[in-house]
């Protein structure tokens, strides 16, 4: 079956933007994983579990794209992608990045010292245990 040019081409674009997305996600997770401080063997583990996520992923999105027909130029519009997003994106993105780092680092002892003050634990505590009492005199 022939597809109209205009179809194909928005395969194109799709195929290119996923080949963004796939490579801005692998630099997300390497500099996550990169950033925290822990063994080799927790860092394989999470990079195994990231790539058959993205595996499945590939899949869903190639059987999605059109009725599981894989395109012959699917590998080279990935690639072209993954060089536009380097050339292009990948060094603001850093930097993107490491100023949610840095705002996110400064927001988290705020948010932990809501979430676990002595008054919010008293009030949930309280809560819960209102919720208990109710129960156990109705039955």
């Amino acid at each position: 079956m022939i597809k109209p040019l205009n179809l194909e081409l928005k395969i194109l674009v799709y195929i290119i933007v996923f080949g963004i997305y796939y490579f801005a996600a692998s630099d997300i997770l390497i500099y996550i994983v990169d950033k925290k401080k822990n063994n080799k063997v927790f860092k394989l583990i999470i990079e195994i579990i990231y790539l058959i996520s993205q595996l499945y992923l590939s899949y869903d999105f190639c059987f999605k794209l059109d009725d599981g027909y894989i395109p012959v130029y699917f590998l080279l519009f990935i690639i072209i992608g993954f060089i536009l997003y380097y050339l292009f994106m990948r060094e603001y993105f850093i930097k993107c990045l490491d100023f949610i780092s840095k705002i996110i680092n400064k927001l988290t002892p705020y948010i932990k010292h809501l979430l676990y003050s002595k008054t919010i634990f008293k009030i949930r505590f309280k809560k819960l245990f209102k919720k208990k009492k109710t129960k156990n005199q109705n039955t």
